[in-house]
């Protein structure tokens, strides 16, 4: 059995058990999983009396035990466990099952790639890029099954709201409805009800509410979790439209499906666009191969170094797509799962890497700018690791350059010694009779210029002595003449096939480049995060509505819940409470200065009125008089936002398409055909 069909029975076994493992975890995923779920296992797993169900589950959670004794299957299931740990933090089972389940499904789809694209790609460089493209692929497949599960928890807290509102209604008691709540939940739900209702009944509430925001998977739970507490606390308040604390639940609902519609929609537009981006990973040797095969001398123009340049330019276009994309995906308003210490932060502790990077940035001083940047696009990171992966990368960027054009000078040596005689044949292919002559030229000028590099005598004098010895050639002056033209024109582009001084200076050109790469990115993080500010500052004014009858509500308790549920003016709102206590007015007149965008500067003002003047009802009182304006105020502006980032998304997404058709392709045979255009002209000159 022959290499070939071996790989096809691979391939075919690995499509099947792929389509398997899919239908299972698909029937799995849609199986009802009540409150009592994980009892239910546990009970049903005795002999004699667990189902299919509970025995797949099993057997699921034998192959986590296993996968985590491997060191590299282990590194990524705890890749996958950190992001769904935000989302389900009190059931080891449960986190070891969907961890799992996510791991076989994208294991399997990258096993398929792989094997797929190893049976159509022989090219090193393409078989390279397209392997990038298929592990990206792989992770946005693990991307799918998290955001899915986000969205999940998302529509299940609301209609957990709407039940608590129910029972609330019947009760009158906090913890009562949320109990009872939690007893009709799905199980995700279910859980956090549960810790929510743990809270509630604790003997130091306080702590455990602030415990529980740590680990709070979105701002609406929180937002749930803290108002109860001060339901629970302090009593119920009656308002002229009702209970202040079903008001509250109201705004927060709105809120809540004001984001998960924007979400859906937003997925909905942009979704299948990183695919998009990275499709020209999959169609540059299938492009190539046809163009080589109709148009001969694209063939020679492909193998050469501006080939070379323009398939890395087109692997950067897409990488560079790849990144922007993602950020938009993640600037959406999603929590990012909690980690350890950055590799930035690893790299700076070694001492001597602190002491070059102390002189380093003595040296270049950097500006106040990077500082503001990084607490606007709420980066981890502090300004001395910020600069660490601007040198990390500047260093990547040049070595990889530098890397690039030795391996292409390497491939030229290559390419000169044993590619067939060139031809000057536009359209169409050489018979198989013309090209066995050229691979036996070819040949021939490799032996000569093996046995002549050696000699110290005139290079012309020594190929054509060499080409005498071939009776053929010796009785035909004129194909001496062309064959000893072409062997000194390979041996001139041989001894002109070095590093260039050139070269050397693109390669820190992209250093440099790299260097403000991170740079560029922040500043891409900025633009979608202003973006989202008009978006931000109405959540805000919702939560003030929610909390402004409060009685014991006071202007740094409701900064705290801002800062809860802020995103885009989390790292300002933090700042104003750091000072607040040295002096409320000042710390909000500095609030305005680190935060200058009018809607929110105005929210801040309303709050300075609140501190000593008025109360905080009667400064917010205009929220409710223009409430209906402010919704359909705020549709309107969502619609704008949504359509303004889906015209971001598909012209970056598209960008590498575009580059493919006309970049490696379009303008490659413009140059080739203006190319054999002046070899004709200088040709029928010479007839003339």
């Amino acid at each position: 059995m022959d290499i070939k069909s071996m790989l096809s029975i691979v391939l075919g076994a690995a499509v099947l058990l792929f389509l398997a493992s899919l239908l299972l975890l698909t029937w799995l995923s849609r199986a009802n999983t009540g409150v009592g779920s994980v009892r239910e296992y546990e009970t049903l797993r005795l002999p004699g009396k667990a189902t299919r169900k509970q025995r797949t589950a099993s057997l699921l959670q034998r192959m986590y035990t296993l996968s985590e004794r491997l060191p590299l299957l282990c590194t990524y299931l705890h890749s996958i466990r950190r992001r769904l740990t935000a989302l389900q933090p009190y059931d080891e089972w449960k986190l070891r099952l969907e961890t799992i389940k996510i791991a076989l499904i994208a294991w399997s789809v990258l096993a398929i790639a792989v094997i797929a694209v190893l049976w159509w790609i022989r090219d090193p460089l393409t078989l390279a890029m397209v392997l990038m493209g298929v592990w990206v692929l792989h992770g946005m497949v693990a991307d799918v099954f998290v955001h899915r599960l986000e969205n999940k928890l998302l529509r299940q807290l609301r209609h957990f709201m709407a039940d608590i509102r129910h029972h609330y209604h019947r009760h009158g008691m906090v913890d009562e409805a949320v109990y009872e709540a939690t007893d009709s939940a799905p199980y995700e739900m279910a859980l956090h009800g549960q810790e929510l209702h743990a809270l509630l009944t604790d003997s130091r509430p306080e702590e455990r509410l602030e415990a529980y925001y740590e680990t709070a998977p979105n701002r609406f739970l929180k937002g749930l979790a803290g108002m109860s507490h001060l339901v629970k606390e302090y009593g119920d308040k009656q308002l002229p439209t009702g209970s202040l604390y079903l008001k509250a639940l109201g705004k927060l609902t709105t809120e809540l499906n004001l984001t998960l519609l924007r979400r859906e929609k937003l997925s909905y537009l942009l979704q299948g666009l990183t695919a998009i981006a990275l499709v020209p990973m999959l169609f540059t040797k299938p492009i190539e191969a046809w163009a080589r095969h109709y148009f001969t001398a694209l063939d020679d123009f492909y193998a050469s170094t501006l080939g070379w340049v323009l398939k890395a330019g087109l692997l950067l276009i897409i990488f560079l797509s790849y990144v922007l994309l993602r950020q938009m995906q993640e600037l959406d308003g999603r929590q990012r799962a909690p980690r350890g210490k950055p590799w930035e932060q690893r790299i700076y502790e070694l001492a001597w890497v602190r002491r070059w990077m102390e002189r380093f940035l003595s040296g270049i001083r950097p500006s106040a700018r990077q500082h503001v940047l990084l607490k606007e696009t709420n980066s981890p990171l502090r300004l001395e690791w910020f600069a660490v992966r601007r040198v990390a990368v500047c260093l990547l960027a040049f070595v990889l350059a530098l890397g690039f054009f030795v391996a292409l000078h390497a491939a030229g040596h290559h390419r000169i010694l044993y590619a067939p005689a060139q031809t000057s044949t536009l359209f169409g292919r050489l018979s198989p009779e013309e090209a066995a002559q050229a691979q036996v030229e070819s040949a021939e000028d490799r032996r000569i210029l093996q046995r002549v590099s050696g000699t110290r005598d005139n290079p012309s004098v020594a190929v054509l002595r060499e080409l005498r010895k071939d009776p053929q050639l010796a009785g035909d002056e004129t194909q001496l003449r062309a064959a000893a033209q072409r062997i000194l024109g390979k041996m001139d582009a041989s001894r002109g096939n070095y590093l260039k001084w050139w070269e050397v200076m693109l390669a820190l050109l992209a250093g440099w480049g790299g260097y403000f790469a991170p740079f560029g990115i922040l500043l891409f993080q900025r633009q979608m995060r202003q973006m989202e500010r008009k978006h931000e500052v109405d959540q805000l004014y919702a939560v003030i509505g929610m909390l402004a009858e409060m009685e014991r509500m006071s202007v740094e308790h409701l900064l705290e819940w801002l800062e809860r549920f802020a995103l885009v003016f989390k790292e300002p709102i933090q700042t104003c409470l750091l000072h607040y206590e040295q002096g409320a007015e000042q710390a909000l007149e500095q609030l305005k200065t680190d935060a200058p965008f009018l809607p929110f500067a105005r929210l801040v003002e309303k709050l300075q009125l609140a501190v000593e003047r008025i109360p905080i009802r009667q400064a917010f009182d205009d929220l409710e008089s223009e409430y209906v304006f402010n919704q359909e105020q705020r549709k309107q502006e969502y619609e704008q936002l949504i359509d303004s980032k889906a015209n971001w998304g598909r012209m970056i997404g598209f960008v590498p398409l575009m580059a493919l058709i006309f970049g490696y392709l379009v303008l490659p045979l413009v140059y080739v055909s203006l190319s054999q255009m002046s070899v004709y002209y200088e040709q029928i000159q010479r007839i003339q």
